[in-house]
């Protein structure tokens, strides 16, 4: 019950936008271990084809499938059996739940993950959509931990995949009462790229810093237009987790 009450706290805060960073290290966590802990996340645009401001199909997808901005993160791990641990993952655009078994050969260690994710429909005001669906990821981290666990760093490779679906109002038609208010949007998202990442700390406390790059392909159906996007982006994050 401790274990499953850990992982619910974590779903029950909310934000708006902001990236899935891992921040947890390569190596593992012992059988009944608990981290909890939150700071930030974020999307950074770096590069992407230009949408003009009147494509709002484009825009419209571009902002379901990437959301770029700021958000909170907050996560929580549990240690398994088996070398095995889980965790939960809340940012404002998603929440995620995955599991991974680490693999160590004394200070270096290999992690390879399984994430689920559920992209929660937030309004996007400006645009007047909503944009929800699901996803999976697959992160493989080779990382070092210090002898005392004061340290430890990582780098990895991540891809992963979602299906999107939602609706973006539309302004009403004052000649046509009865035109559509709104429109369908679906589509899909695959993303790949690579992460570093930092925890230092002592016993209990550690802080935690991530840097995500990768690169963003979205194809997809905005009220009959079919349109497409892509975009290379950066996804910062930080945070101040407490082990148990």
């Amino acid at each position: 019950m401790r274990n499953l009450s850990v992982l619910a706290i974590c779903a029950l805060c909310s934000a708006c936008g902001g990236a899935a960073p891992l921040m947890h290290p390569a190596h593992g966590m012992d059988a009944g271990d608990v981290t909890m802990g939150a700071g930030f996340s974020g999307v950074v645009p770096v590069a992407s084809a230009a949408i003009a401001v009147t494509d709002v199909a484009a825009r419209s997808l571009e902002e379901g499938a990437m959301s770029p901005g700021l958000a909170p993160w907050v996560g929580g791990r549990v240690g398994l059996d088996g070398s095995f641990d889980a965790g939960l993952t809340y940012t404002g655009r998603s929440a995620r739940l995955d599991i991974r078994r680490a693999i160590e050969f004394g200070a270096p260690a290999l992690s390879v993950g399984l994430g689920a994710s559920g992209v929660l429909p937030k309004r996007h005001d400006e645009l007047g959509l909503r944009v929800g669906g699901f996803g999976a990821d697959l992160p493989v981290l080779l990382g070092y931990q210090s002898a005392a666990d004061i340290y430890s760093a990582w780098i990895g490779a991540r891809g992963g995949f979602e299906l999107l679906s939602g609706q973006r109002d539309l302004e009403p038609d004052s000649l046509d009462p009865a035109a559509p208010m709104a429109e369908d949007l679906s589509g899909w998202h695959v993303q790949a790229g690579g992460l570093v990442g930092l925890r230092v700390g002592f016993r209990y406390v550690f802080a935690v810093l991530e840097l995500g790059a990768a690169m963003h392909w979205a194809e997809g159906e905005v009220g009959g237009t079919e349109t497409a996007v892509q975009q290379f982006n950066l996804s910062p994050a930080g945070a101040l987790v407490g082990q148990f």
